[in-house]
């Protein structure tokens, strides 16, 4: 089995962590790619994603919550177990293409308080197998707490 550390402080922890990175990965495989749309998708399936977790306080988790959580783990190891999860593993001969971004401008300004965490860039390298697309253990970096 695979764990993830849950890195977040002990204060304050209203959702399991495990239930962020499932909204997460589920948002991103719907096709959101940023966190304000994650947070759009999951507001706009909100009755279906509460369902689907079946979570007692019938309350979702929301894109800065996410955010915060994906940005503070282990992204590799979390790559890592979502690939064991799912049984992707490359076979010898496929093709593996790579490819890299620089995601800008992904976040929204919530007010104009001079203390708040900046947003900064995500820069991300993917690889992907051509043959069955499907992405392996993205890479990113740039990532400021």
């Amino acid at each position: 089995m695979c764990r993830l550390e849950d890195c977040r402080r002990q204060a304050g922890k209203r959702h399991q962590q495990s239930i962020q990175l499932a909204l997460f990965t589920l948002g991103v495989a719907a096709g959101n790619r940023g966190f304000i749309e994650i947070g759009d998708w999951t507001k706009a399936y909100s009755d279906e994603l509460l369902e689907l977790f079946n979570l007692e306080k019938k309350r979702l988790p929301s894109y800065s919550t996410i955010r915060r959580t994906f940005l503070r783990i282990d992204q590799q190891r979390y790559s890592a177990c979502l690939s064991r999860f799912l049984g992707i593993d490359p076979i010898e001969r496929e093709t593996i293409a790579v490819d890299g971004k620089v995601l800008l401008w992904y976040y929204e300004a919530i007010n104009d308080d001079a203390d708040v965490d900046s947003h900064p860039a995500i820069m991300l390298v993917s690889t992907y197998i051509v043959e069955r697309g499907l992405i392996l253990e993205p890479y990113s970096g740039g990532f400021k707490n």
